[in-house]
């Protein structure tokens, strides 16, 4: 038998096992090896071990927020765009000043010479990396792929 281990407070699934635990917090349900299996895509409604409609929103949710916490040295990103576009930053800050005059080129070079580039990073509202990625003809996706691999994708 497998059973899955409800939060009687809150009724957050806690885990799953093969037998019943006995505190007086948890709730055991009674489920099958599919469920036990794949348990992270259930919730409990009250009532019953239910399918999350949502799980796969919360995995892509997920996912976006563990590429937007990777990072990449400077010189790793320009070493990617110097590789692939045959620049380097200074060529990169003309670029953005003659196609994207509206940016803050000052604010924009302070970040190229931060500590480490975020994925994530955003600068007045705008996330960075997928509007320098956008004017050098890059998708959010290459952008992704800079900074899992420290090269810009043929």
């Amino acid at each position: 038998m497998y059973y899955a281990y409800i939060n009687k407070n809150n009724n957050q699934i806690l885990g799953t096992g093969e037998c019943p635990r006995k505190d007086e917090t948890t709730l055991n349900i009674g489920i099958n090896e599919e469920t036990y299996n794949n348990i992270e895509r259930y919730i409990y409604d009250g009532e019953k071990i239910v399918l999350d409609s949502d799980y796969e929103q919360k995995q892509a949710q997920k996912e976006r927020e563990r590429l937007d916490n990777l990072t990449l040295t400077p010189s790793d990103v320009e070493r990617a765009l110097y590789k692939a576009k045959g620049m380097d930053f200074e060529d990169l800050k003309a670029l953005i000043a003659e196609k994207a005059p509206q940016l803050d080129i000052k604010a924009l070079a302070i970040e190229f010479r931060a500590n480490n580039f975020y994925r994530g990073a955003t600068v007045n509202g705008m996330r960075l990396i997928d509007t320098v990625g956008t004017l050098l003809g890059y998708n959010s996706e290459d952008m992704d792929y800079l900074f899992l691999n420290k090269s810009l994708p043929q």
